[in-house]
């Protein structure tokens, strides 16, 4: 069983460095950051991976970090149609689905000690708020977009989840959050060359 979750955390993490390799491959290409369709349908995908990855190995932090970002992944593949009530229902059926799974593994569930486990929460709930930044731009106008929050957040917030991880000793999520950080600050490089060709151009 240990050998399969391996496997199946491997393979979501796989597709979420092919996401961040997709994009990063585009914003280089186009000169600035810029998202294309393909990085939420890997997003996607790739948390309910990670996501399986996590509830099997009973760790509240890592499914608290990548709950979220399914949610958002889905929400981005439907922003550009009209909003609704209806799109809270993904919203509310993680909040169950992560409630109720915390109630049945509680006796189950593996955070480590107090300390490493404050430092994952910091992390995961900087994790969880760039996607909640993300959203909300996305949404005022119109079209998904990366904003700058949400690169600051993922890099900090990786950084918080890496060093929890290195303490669990999982290789899945050490392997995970380890790849990010390169392609965060070069996103962030990017986005300060492109903000300071634009001021020049209209200076």
């Amino acid at each position: 069983m240990e050998t399969v979750l391996l496997v199946v955390g491997f393979v979501g993490q796989a597709l979420f460095a092919g996401r961040v390799i997709y994009q990063w491959i585009a914003s280089e290409r186009a000169g600035r950051p810029v998202v294309p369709k393909g990085y939420w349908v890997l997003s996607l995908v790739g948390a309910g991976f990670v996501l399986v990855y996590s509830i099997g190995r009973h760790n509240l932090v890592f499914v608290m970090s990548v709950l979220p970002g399914a949610v958002i992944a889905y929400m981005n593949m439907r922003i550009r149609e009209k909003s609704s009530r209806r799109e809270l229902v993904p919203w509310a059926v993680a909040l169950l689905a992560l409630v109720g799974w915390t109630v049945w593994a509680q006796d189950r569930l593996r955070v480590g000690p107090p300390a490493w486990a404050a430092i994952g929460l910091v992390g995961s709930i900087m994790w969880s708020l760039r996607h909640v930044f993300q959203w909300w731009i996305s949404e005022r106008r119109g079209t998904p977009t990366l904003p700058r929050s949400f690169w600051i957040l993922s890099l900090v917030g990786g950084l918080f989840l890496l060093a929890y991880a290195c303490s669990r000793l999982d290789p899945v999520m050490i392997a995970g959050y380890l790849f990010n950080c390169l392609p965060y600050v070069r996103i962030l490089v990017l986005m300060r060359s492109s903000s300071a060709t634009a001021a020049a151009r209209s200076s």
